[in-house]
């Protein structure tokens, strides 16, 4: 969930330990129906794909809303939406690989690039690391790709303009990597939390 724009002060305010809300509860079931998305790919069902792609975009775009406009946000939720995110754009890149619909010179590098920041993230959560702090050129990265992904499954046409957008978010992705990179730098530097735009 992008939680950068503050809510309205008049909102009311959420307990942090309450993990039943509406934007948790959106970002709980894109989860579960990811492994169905990537069972339809497979099948190369690639309309009813597109379409469950489509829905699951728009609740990710409602969970942000609804979180600000409600002051929802929660502990777990600014970790379950981009948790939510990886695991679809994996488990999507991947059953799009194997379904010889995205070419595996574009979608092992974007793989790669999840694996070794999720396994440093991790490693780094041990010595006080925190949360990785969300960035917007990271949040249109992983914007581009899932839009590229849809056009992809259907084809045809939509199959150049996908992949001319997902190569956009895959170099976006990587100067996302390189930001992160750059706030493990300065933790290991100073042991503290990274700071910065």
């Amino acid at each position: 969930m992008d939680t950068s724009s503050e809510a309205p002060s008049d909102a009311p305010s959420a307990d942090p330990k309450q993990w039943r809300t509406i934007p948790n509860l959106l970002s709980f079931a894109r989860l579960l129906v990811t492994p169905l998305l990537g069972w339809l790919i497979l099948k190369h069902h690639t309309n009813i794909a597109a379409g469950l792609f489509g829905a699951m975009a728009v609740s990710d775009y409602l969970d942000g809303y609804i979180a600000r406009r409600t002051n929802t946000v929660t502990d777990l939720g600014t970790t379950l939406d981009p948790v939510s995110d990886r695991v679809l754009a994996i488990v999507a890149g991947i059953s799009m690989m194997f379904a010889h619909i995205l070419p595996l010179a574009l979608g092992i590098p974007v793989l790669l690039r999840d694996l070794v920041l999720s396994g440093a993230f991790l490693f780094l959560a041990r010595r006080g690391f925190g949360k990785p702090k969300v960035r917007r050129v990271g949040k249109t990265a992983t914007f581009a790709l899932l839009f590229a992904m849809p056009a992809l499954v259907l084809g045809h046409g939509l199959r150049p303009f996908g992949l001319v957008v997902f190569c956009i978010g895959g170099v976006l992705y990587y100067v996302a990597g390189y930001r992160y990179w750059q706030d493990v730098q300065n933790f290991l530097k100073h042991e503290r939390r990274p700071f910065g735009a």
